[in-house]
């Protein structure tokens, strides 16, 4: 399973006005999770007012929305963001040790849109520099490129993904790292989707590498190399409208997962996932809109050196709009995933995200947030938690000019321990930061 957030990445990207609260979306995400919420059942729809789907951050802003520049049929959206504030404990470490922090993101989107296909390229790079400890300043960048064509009321579709990332002293599953350890993902996948009156069919494939660096810690090797793998996952989705904006879908998918390494003394963690959910979402009168994924999930490994996993799995978001002005958004997401250690296969994560947007004017918008995040691990290895709470304020100052202030409180708890130290000792931190953004 590929992992994001990709999570809440995708979650608000139809529009520009929804990439503008991105900055102040990601410091809720720990790891990249790919939702198949998103993948299987629309998100938030944009528009002009209080039509339905819309959202705070969908809705559409002609005066402070960025134009893009037209080049023939693609319109390119670039974008530059620069930021500067402080952290108090960039090390993830109960005593702490704070720094300035100037973080650097550019963004290049190009669109295309024809009668019969569409199509968008992204390309984002993301450096982040600690002025008083350079050895953890790091830099994430990724590329994609997905596309759809219509076939009379058929529609195939195909996207690639790379993202090159860095594991961090401060995240889950993170020891404490000398310095930020690198890793890459690729995924592609393709999917047709027939049309049955009602009914769809959709048949999918995704496939995924992921690629990891080995690092230190404490002056000792740190192997994560015996984490690549390349994953095939075939599924298949019937679905069904039960009226305008009210759909359910069964979903039905199998992940065989390849290990090119092995750690020291442990078998290959090759292993089968299979699993089976179910799903609606649901629009009650444009005001309540619950968005659901749930199911089971049984990880079988090849080696009799590592127990089956069984779990509940849910992916679900629920959305309020109480008036034009404010939208709360509730999610809740449980997966397996696989482990940093190289004696834990796997552990089941499971994170509740809630956030508050309110436009206080037609430019100013306001955000709180929170997320909790629970890993807990097979085989007796324990558990770890990240709590996260943050606050942030965006000035839209015309379509071309953002600031945005925010704060962000970020507490992990350990439980249990691992052969490598993978759960990290506790620590709490404080970030403060001031963003202006330029579009184009």
């Amino acid at each position: 399973m590929v992992q994001v957030l990709l999570r809440l990445r995708r979650l608000f990207s139809e529009t520009n006005s929804a990439l503008l609260a991105l900055p102040l979306l990601l410091p809720l995400a720990p790891t990249a999770h790919a939702q198949l919420l998103d993948q299987l059942i629309t998100t938030d729809i944009p528009g002009t007012a209080n039509e339905a789907g819309v959202t705070v951050l969908s809705r559409r802003r002609p005066d402070y929305d960025s134009l893009g520049m037209r080049f023939g049929s693609f319109l390119l959206h670039p974008e530059l963001r620069e930021s500067v504030g402080y952290d108090d404990n960039i090390l993830g470490t109960k005593s702490g040790s704070g720094s300035t922090l100037v973080e650097t993101n550019a963004v290049l989107r190009a669109d295309y849109d024809h009668s019969d296909a569409t199509a968008r390229a992204v390309v984002s790079v993301d450096d982040f520099r600690f002025v008083s400890r350079n050895s953890q300043s790091y830099t994430n960048w990724t590329a994609s490129v997905g596309g759809a064509y219509t076939i009379d009321r058929d529609q195939l579709s195909a996207s690639y993904d790379h993202l090159t990332l860095n594991q961090t002293p401060r995240d889950l599953e993170a020891p404490q790292l000398g310095s930020p350890l690198e890793y890459r993902i690729d995924v592609f996948r393709a999917a047709y989707k027939a049309m049955f009156n009602r009914w769809y069919l959709q048949p999918g494939i995704s496939l995924s590498r992921f690629d990891y660096d080995n690092g230190g810690v404490n002056g000792a090797r740190y192997l994560q190399t015996f984490r690549n793998r390349d994953v095939a996952m075939p599924s298949l989705t019937v679905g069904y409208e039960l009226a305008p904006r009210r759909n359910v879908v069964l979903v039905v998918r199998d992940a065989v997962a390849d290990y090119s390494n092995a750690a020291p003394l442990q078998a290959k963690r090759n292993f089968n996932d299979a699993s089976v959910l179910a799903g609606i979402d649901y629009d009650a009168d444009s005001t309540w809109r619950f968005r659901v994924l749930a199911g089971y999930e049984n990880r079988s490994f090849r080696s009799g050196q590592y127990k089956t996993i069984q779990a509940p799995t849910v992916e679900t978001a629920v959305i309020w709009n109480p008036n034009g002005l404010t939208t709360l958004t509730g999610l809740l997401t449980r997966h397996v995933q696989d482990s940093a250690d190289e004696t834990v296969a796997a552990f089941t994560e499971t994170a509740l995200i809630a956030r508050i947007d309110h436009e206080l004017q037609r430019n100013i918008l306001l955000q709180g947030r929170a997320g909790i995040y629970q890993d807990d691990y097979s085989q007796g290895h324990g558990s770890q938690s990240l709590y996260r709470v943050g606050a942030s304020a965006t000035w839209l100052i015309n379509r071309n000019l953002q600031l945005v202030g925010s704060y962000d409180f970020t507490g992990r708890r350990s439980g249990g321990s691992t052969s490598q130290g993978v759960t990290g000792p506790s620590f709490d931190s404080n970030r403060f930061m001031l963003t202006l953004r330029v579009a184009l």
